[in-house]
Parts: structure tokens; sequence; C-alpha cells
């Protein structure tokens, strides 16, 4: 039970980590960042994934404090755009409306907790289990040590609450007493908490108040409204600790706040220094693409013939893959108004920025930021391995339905690939020149030359701008990863060694640096023509 006077108020005491336009920390409200957003540049936090977290739910009190608007979306979207702050009369008269739902300790419905939430021997789990960089069973590999994680101050607790409920790994959990589920005091996997299934994206502005109006979707894929019955957490009565039966979300609030796990704080009046952490409503995450816009769905044929329906999954992030290498995946079906049978689908909000640009609420030329975060997750997805936090910027324009540009930079993803390919090809052939391996310095050289393209392709994409003529775009990123590709491969050339400048027979053929020095200069002007006209030759032989 929580101790008399013991309370904390997320809507007007500090919780929320920022950083202001003058790049200088602080510490916010739930009121105080809604009400300055404007003056906020970022979230920060213990982890990208918690920055993911609390924008969701900034983002589910935005949707709801306007949700009784009744103009057509792109004019109510457009009518915030335009103005110098959120609509704070309406974000102060909502949050005093549920400002009871929002007490971290409140005796009855304590935020996204459970009241009394116990298991059938009272036991209380240390805070590594809700503390996401802290790996359970590997506390060697974690800063933190000693008291920082024997207890943790209340706004530290509510930010790692909210992520719980965002990204907690599945695995066994403490049986919680009233749980059907609970089979010999353990809840059994019911997979990981909703948002750690998504490859999350969202579209990042110069200020916190352009961060949320650029990802306050206001209708879905289908260009419906999403429906009224769209409500978050502490709009729902409070959950009890068994599974809402027949529970189902109604849309982007409901899902930024799905309570997937059954949590209470427990603590000492003064600090956080444990937690009860059970199962909570199970969520499989395939088809909810019309509710849920933070995310790519991928087509499964597999899934699709093992149900017997057509199922679509979160495209997830790979941590071995920068952003800028998966970005085809994310923008290249946007404006596809076919059907969705059988193929991707783009993120809802990228949908979304699109329509507003062709309805011409949102300028073309105007900067933005695509921001990936996601957590991989391993041991059956009962461990967080990995957390991915990259970001591309560009020009809206890209997302706009008249695709020339984003064209023009997937295009320029795929020539990265090639070029990549022809670099890893090189040093596979100076590996076997030598009698080595070539499955080893394939990657290798691969590796390199993904990493020395990255930081070009960067500035490349940020300097494309509606106006521009997408051929000229095209030919110079041909030139800078000739540029970058030919000196890699010059580089592996001349450092590969006697042996390969000798060569051997390789099958039926005679192998050596020369030959490969070849072939490799030939298919990268194949592959790169835009960069070789009026250009210098390069490769020679070599003895």
């Amino acid at each position: 039970m929580t101790a008399p006077g013991t309370d904390f108020d997320l809507v007007d005491d500090p919780w929320i980590l920022a950083l202001d336009t003058a790049g200088k920390p602080c510490t916010l409200t739930l009121r105080g960042a809604l009400h300055r957003a404007d003056e906020i540049s970022t979230l920060t936090g213990e982890v990208p994934t918690q920055v993911f977290a609390i924008l969701r739910l900034l983002l589910a009190v935005l949707r709801r404090s306007i949700h009784e608007r009744t103009e057509p979306t792109y004019e109510i979207w457009s009518g915030l755009w335009t103005s110098d702050t959120l609509p704070i009369a309406e974000i102060d008269d909502y949050l005093g409306k549920h400002a009871g739902r929002f007490r971290l300790f409140d005796p009855d419905a304590p935020f996204f907790q459970v009241a009394g939430l116990r298991s059938d021997k009272d036991a209380v789990s240390s805070l590594d289990r809700l503390i996401a960089d802290v790996p359970n069973g590997e506390k060697y590999f974690t800063t933190r040590a000693g008291a920082s994680i024997d207890r943790i101050g209340f706004a530290e607790a509510a930010r790692w609450l909210v992520h719980a409920q965002a990204f907690d790994p599945s695995g066994i959990k403490t049986g919680a007493v009233g749980d059907r589920r609970v089979k010999g005091g353990k809840g059994y996997p019911i997979g990981v908490a909703w948002t750690g299934n998504l490859g999350g994206v969202f579209l990042e502005g110069t200020t916190l108040r352009e961060t949320l109006l650029l990802n306050l979707v206001l209708r879905d894929i289908n260009s419906e409204r999403f429906s009224i019955d769209d409500r978050p957490a502490w709009e729902r009565d409070p959950t009890g600790p068994g599974a809402v039966e027949g529970r189902r979300p109604a849309g982007p609030a409901d899902l930024c706040t799905w309570q997937s796990r059954r949590i209470r704080l427990v603590h000492n009046q003064t600090e956080v220094t444990g937690v009860v952490l059970c199962n909570g409503d199970a969520l499989e995450p395939f088809n909810w693409q019309h509710l849920e816009p933070m995310t790519g769905w991928r087509y499964s044929e597999i899934q699709s013939k093992k149900a017997r329906e057509t199922r679509h999954y979160p495209i997830t992030h790979d941590p071995e893959r920068g952003l800028w290498r998966g970005f085809t995946s994310l923008v290249r079906q946007i404006g596809n108004t076919g059907s969705t049978e059988g193929r991707p689908i783009a993120p809802a909000l990228l949908e979304w920025a699109c329509y507003l640009i062709d309805e011409g609420v949102l300028n073309e030329a105007h900067p933005m930021r695509l921001h990936a975060i996601g957590m991989q997750y391993v041991n059956n997805q009962s461990v967080v391995g990995d957390i991915v936090d990259d970001t591309l910027g560009f020009r809206a324009a890209l997302l706009a339905s008249n695709p020339d540009l984003r064209v023009t930079a997937i295009d320029a993803v795929q020539v990265s690939d090639s070029a990549v390919d022809t670099l890893g090809a090189l040093a596979a052939n100076l590996a076997l020149a030598a009698g080595g391996v070539p499955d080893g310095a394939r990657r290798r050289a691969r590796e390199h030359g993904f990493f020395a393209l990255e930081h070009p392709y960067r500035q490349w994409l940020a300097a494309l701008l509606p106006e521009g003529n997408t051929e000229t775009y095209g030919q110079h990123w041909q030139r800078q990863v000739r540029q970058v590709i030919e000196t890699i491969g010059t580089d592996l050339i001349e450092s590969a060694g006697r042996p390969a400048h000798l060569g051997r027979v390789v099958g039926e053929r005679y192998l050596d640096a020369s030959l490969a020095s070849i072939w490799f200069y030939g298919r990268l002007k194949k592959l790169l023509p835009a960069a070789y006209l009026g250009g210098t030759e390069r490769g020679r032989n070599i003895a």
C-alpha cells in the first residue's frame, strides 16, 4: 500500500528528460512538455527506446485533447501547424478531466499499474526486471551497479514504467494472484510488449512541437478517421491482474498506451526499490497496419498460407544495417493506392505526410528527419539484445506523391549496394588469387564499403531539393560512389601481397591481382556510367 501522503503526479511533477533549443538539458512535467514544446529541441532518456515510448504517450494526450474537433483532418492539422504553440487550452482541459489517472501511487488506479498486484508468495523483483540497460543475468555488462540499481527516484521510475509497457521482453513473468493464466505460480510468455514488435519510425522536426505534429496522424491508410472508441489506458477502467477478455485495440492512442504488462512499483516512500511485473494483455503482431502508424509492414507469404488469410507483420530494424540501407523498404510504397495484397505497406505516418504535402499544408522544402528506433531481443525474445537508434535527414518533398525525388534516393541506395557487391567480389578474388578463403575478405570489404558510403549518402540526401534536377542528383551520387569505392578497391589491390600478384589456378582459370583489378574496374564502369563520362580511366595491370 502507498504510504499516506506519498504520491507522484506525472502531469505536474517533473520526470520527462529533454534538451531545449539551446541544447540545455531539462526535466519536464507532462503538462510542461506540451506547453513548452516549441522551446524543446528533442526528448532524451536513459535509452533511445525510452524516448520513443514517451513520445507515443505525449501523442496520445495530444490526439485525445483535440478528438472532438470535426473539421476535415487536413484543416485540423493545418491549424495546429501554423500556430506558435500546441493547443494549450484543450490540453489543459483534457489533463484536468483525467488528472486522477496520472498519479504514480494512487491507491486505486496507479498510472500504468495495478493496485495491490501481488504473487501468491508476495515476491518482489529487483529493479533489473524494469530497467532495460541492465541485461538480466549479465550484470557485469552494465554501467549501473550498487545503489543505482537497488533504488531509483520516482521520476526515473515513471520513465522506466512507460518503457516497460512498451518494450518489456517476453519470457516467464511473476504469476499474479487473480490471473487465470498463471500455472504453478508462473506467468508463461505472451510475447514482448507491443511497441517492441515494431521497427519504430517517427518524423523529427526542429522542435518537439513540430515532431509531435508531424507524427499526429489523423486518418488511417484507407483515408478514414480513427474510431471514437480509440482511447488511451487512462480513459479506460483500471485493469485487474488478469487479461481483459476479448480486448482489441481501437486505434493509435490505444496502441500507444497498450497495457502489455501488469505492474506495481514498490517503494519506501522516497524511492522505488522493487517491482512486481506480470503478464498483461497479449496482442499478436500482425494486421494492425490500419491502426499502428509508426512502423512499416511486410507481407508474410508463409504465415498467410499457414493462416489462410493475408498477414502483414511490422518491418523490424536490423542492428547490423544502417537506416540508409533499409530506407527503401520504408518509403518505396508511399502513394501506392493499389491493393495491399502480397506487398509491403509504408508506415501510415509517411502516407499521412504525403497527404499533407499534396494538400499544400506541409511545404515540400521543409526539412525533417526520419528517426528509426527499435529493440532487438534474443533468447526467445526474453532478453534485450540491442537497440537501434538512427536518423536520416531530407526535405519533405521526398515523401510527396510525386515520386521523382524518392525514386532518386532509392536508386542511389541500390547503386551503393551494387558497388559494394563489386568491392566484395574484388576482395574475394584477391583472397582466392593468394590461396586464401574468400568469404571473410568479402565480408570485411563490404563492411568497409558501406561504412565509407554512409556519411556521403546522408549529406547527399539532405541536399536534395524539390526544385532540383533528379538526373543531375543521380549523376553526382554515381561520381561520389566511384570515388569512395575506387579508393578502397585500389588500396585492396595494392596491399594484396605478392602471392595474389603472382596468382594461381582457381577452377579452370588463372587468377591474379591484375585480372581481379580488370574485372573490378570494368564492373564499376558498367555500374556507374555517369561517373565515367569524360573522366579518367583507372585500373591497370599490376605485375
